[in-house]
């Protein structure tokens, strides 16, 4: 067998293994196509996988099966018999395998201590270059990632012939949907797992990691409910990068990724970045509440789950329970029997009324395409989620009609052309019907008028309102500052409520949650992503709120030890103020921005990157004072002045730092 061969085999085995039994047949026949001999191979390896349920249960000649279905595809198991040592370790079972190595079940062999590992070895064979690279960075991530919900790097090295070998924490328990269907989790207990593992995750991309394969054969639940985080294989480490990584693989074909929980970055083969992780963790938040997939129809083939991916919006999760038969109920298992037809109805319409609204709109933000409109993290994506359950409003919002259409327009441009053109022709037709049609609704036309001017009117009281307690909010210390743009807050969101269709009140409640989260850490994060989202939305990108969004949503990041995010806000803020920065103002922000990225990198031990940026943020405060008493007053006295003045604009961090700096530079 060809490794092209055993690689095809193994991404439809894989795929076969993320779908239920039933919709496995479906999916084998599309994929499979007419090739009788792929179509058994895979059907063979599924049957011995099936068959060996839980590892630890059956003795080991039950696993004869597994082991000749897996020899005569190409892979010898015999390679590593069990009672083999590794290291300080025997061999006990093969428990997993995969296309580069395989995982045993191992004890210590020196009596040191008895508990049970997994040992993850390369295969023989496999052992070229760029896997062997791939297992060092594996070793590399995990020993930095010590979480509960992270199955643990306990010891590594290489066999005698140089192979590497990783000693992990063994995890006995099941994959998370199947956890949650063998237990008959309601939707809150599985909405508290799944944070569980939203915790781990968070972490991760707090150590600079991207997973980069999230699904739930991934994800292990113990006895104790616990989930434990599997197979950082193909994750990221991420370095030397503002805010994304470069995709190694330009085949898509060759792309390290589970297609049914790939994002639109990584089917495409564009840079991946934490976001990347949101969009699988919200597949399989979609498969925990519905039981199936976001794309509808298990039968695809990869080319058509790739298009869908990328141009298909998915189904509301509490659509498909209501329409899908085949959907789970988690809701109504504990409590009643389900073989009723009128009773599965009734639980149908119960869940759906659960997850409609709220839970609908978190799924659906961490589904979106493009990766900025996702949730900014993990953790307000899990924020969220806690914020439902706490009976709180959620940040996620439906997306709008105009960005729909604008969507609906860039995939079905020549359809709509085509629709242009017979509706003109239609209109020819019917001129005449029209010009009655158009006296009669002459009233209806004034009645319409007069209402836009009463909104305009509110509009224009709304927005001097906004501005008076802006102003009134200068003028006030830091405490009544923070009431008065609470108040500011809280009179936006009263306006959207009843203001809904007009772009203004999406904008003055972009405008006071920034000034809100500049005065309440606590609430920043939540605030500056709600407002980056609104600007985004209103295609309000090159502003100055829009960077001010950026950059508190950079701070927040930075104070919870989101680094990685942190950076990719900042970067963004940088990008905006080196685009604009003919102008004084955008200078001052350029400044602010190369500063919090200089800080960012220099908290990740990227000192020579940082030391740049930091330097550029005191050459363009330097230059900005010298600017500030050029023409005026050319003094000693006057430098000191601007000095004061932009230090007073400048991140409280950098104050002391720069009031220094200029010191030493201005004229005596």
């Amino acid at each position: 067998m060809t490794p092209e061969r055993w690689a095809q085999i193994r991404q439809i085995f894989d795929g076969a293994l993320e779908r239920s039994e039933v919709d496995r047949a479906a999916y084998l026949r599309v994929v499979c196509a007419r090739d009788d001999d792929l179509r058994r191979e895979v059907e063979s390896l599924l049957s011995s996988h099936d068959s060996a349920g839980d590892f630890l249960d059956k003795p080991a000649a039950s696993f004869a099966g597994t082991t000749q279905t897996l020899i005569s595809s190409g892979i010898d198991l015999q390679e590593y018999p069990p009672g083999h040592r590794v290291g300080a370790y025997e061999l006990q079972k093969c428990i997993g395998r995969g296309g580069m190595g395989s995982v045993w079940l191992a004890t210590r062999s020196d009596n040191e201590f008895k508990k049970q590992v997994a040992i993850k070895l390369v295969k023989r064979g496999m052992d070229t270059q760029e896997i062997l690279r791939r297992f060092r960075l594996e070793r590399q991530l995990l020993a930095g990632l010590t979480h509960p919900n992270i199955a643990a790097l306990i010891d590594g090295g290489s066999t005698p012939d140089g192979l590497p070998y990783l000693v992990m924490e063994y995890v006995d328990g099941i994959r998370i949907d199947r956890y949650c269907e063998q237990h008959k989790s309601t939707i809150t207990e599985r909405l508290k797992l799944f944070r569980d593992v939203c915790a781990a995750v968070q972490y991760a991309h707090g150590n600079l990691v991207v997973h980069r394969d999230l699904k739930a054969g991934n994800i292990l639940v113990t006895a104790d409910g616990i989930p434990k985080l599997l197979d950082f294989g193909i994750a990221k480490l991420i370095r030397n990068e503002f805010d994304t990584l470069a995709a190694a693989e330009t085949r898509p074909e060759l792309r390290p990724m589970t297609l049914d929980y790939a994002s639109p970055e990584q089917v495409r083969g564009e840079p991946i970045t934490t976001a990347t992780d949101v969009y699988s963790l919200g597949v399989l938040l979609y498969k925990l509440l519905t039981g199936k997939s976001p794309y509808g129809l298990a039968a695809r083939s990869d080319s058509a789950l790739r298009k869908a991916i990328c141009e298909q919006e998915p189904l509301k999760p509490s659509a498909v329970v209501l329409t899908d038969e085949k959907a789970v109920i988690p809701e109504a298992t504990q409590k009643i029997d389900l073989t009723h037809e009128e009773t599965r109805d009734k639980a149908r319409r119960r869940l759906k009324k659960k997850l409609a609204g709220d839970l609908d709109m978190i799924v659906l933000m961490a589904l979106r395409k493009e990766p900025l409109r996702r949730y900014a993290s993990v953790e307000q994506f899990s924020g969220d989620i806690r914020r439902y359950l706490e009976g709180r409003p959620v940040i996620a919002r439906s997306d709008t009609f105009g960005y729909r259409s604008a969507r609906f327009l860039r995939r079905n441009a020549v359809a709509v052309a085509a629709a242009t053109v017979a509706t003109l022709t239609l209109l020819g037709a019917t001129i005449l019907e029209q010009q009655s049609a158009a006296r009669a609704s002459q009233r209806d036309a004034i009645a319409e008028a007069r209402l836009k001017v009463v909104e305009a009117e509110s509009l224009h009281q709304q927005g001097d309102l906004m501005d008076a307690y802006f102003h009134l909010a200068e003028s006030q210390g830091r405490p009544a500052a923070l009431e008065t743009y609470r108040s500011a807050l809280a009179s936006a969101r009263e306006f959207e409520r009843t203001h809904a269709e007009l772009p203004a009140a999406s904008r003055f409640l972009a405008r006071a949650a920034i000034q809100v989260g500049n005065f309440a850490p606590d609430e920043a994060l939540d605030l500056f992503t709600e407002a980056r989202s609104r600007l985004d939305a209103l295609a309000e990108t090159e502003t100055a709120e829009y960077f001010a969004a950026l950059e508190g949503l950079g701070r927040a990041q930075f104070r919870r030890r989101d680094l990685l995010a942190s950076l990719a806000s900042f970067s963004r803020a940088l990008q905006i103020a080196e685009r604009q920065s003919s102008s004084g103002g955008r200078k001052l922000d350029q400044a602010s921005a190369n500063f919090w990225v200089g800080a960012v990198l220099a908290q990740n031990g990227e000192n020579e990157a940082a030391a740049a940026k930091l330097r550029k943020a005191f050459e363009l405060y330097r230059d900005l004072a010298g600017a500030q008493v050029n023409g005026a007053e050319d003094s000693p006295a006057g430098y000191r002045k601007a000095l004061a003045d932009l230090a007073a604009q400048a991140p409280p961090d950098l104050r002391q730092v720069i009031e220094s700096q200029l010191r030493e530079s201005a004229p005596g």
